[in-house]
């Protein structure tokens, strides 16, 4: 799929998603915030990511167990030969990471770790688990659907902090969830493709 349909898809699945977390759940029930995205968002970018790459494997939320300790990305892209190709951590907003140093950090954390392991098995709650390989080459992410609720100056200064790492940072959208603009969808496209 060309990368304008994907797009246009993932736009209209997060529409879609949003529109139910206002949709009423019975008649004397009455929420004071809309549900959460987060899990949707996921499913979106994954989605997005096998439209661009309909031969890849996407990891989402898989559990992999290191020195005893579970870690959790979440999101891995995996080539047909079992070799991750990319890392992703995913943001619905930037609002309460308005400061990504730490994430950032804890992704690059992961990745050594996981290059020092290089095989990874990944646990699924309802699939069997798969043994991928993790080398030095995989692509690091922290991508946020929308720019919205956080300020210029937080997005500069987390771009910044990024650049001086190995870790590609972009945010999707600008807008809410309800009406999202393009903003840098097409770059985190094109890297992903390069």
């Amino acid at each position: 799929m060309d990368i304008n349909t994907a797009i246009k898809e993932l736009k209209n699945y997060i529409y879609l998603s949003y529109k139910t977390t206002s949709e009423k759940i019975g008649p004397n029930i009455y929420r004071g915030h809309l549900r959460s995205l987060s899990t949707e968002i996921e499913d979106g970018i994954a989605l997005f990511i096998t439209n661009l790459f309909p031969e890849y494997k996407v990891f989402l939320d898989s559990s992999i167990y290191i020195e005893g300790k579970n870690n959790r990305p979440d999101l891995l892209v995996v080539d047909e030969n079992n070799n991750a190709v990319a890392m992703i951590e995913i943001k619905a907003n930037m609002g309460w990471c308005r400061n990504a140093e730490r994430v950032i950090d804890d992704l690059i954390a992961n990745d050594d770790k996981f290059i020092k392991e290089r095989s990874l098995y990944c646990i699924f709650s309802r699939e069997e688990g798969q043994t991928i390989t993790y080398e030095d080459n995989v692509k690091l992410f922290l991508i946020a659907l929308t720019d919205g609720n956080c300020s210029a100056r937080n997005h500069s200064a987390n771009k910044a902090y990024a650049v001086t790492t190995k870790v590609h940072q972009y945010n999707l959208f600008s807008g809410w969830y309800g009406e999202l603009f393009d903003c840098e969808i097409a770059e985190f496209a094109a890297e992903l493709l390069r």
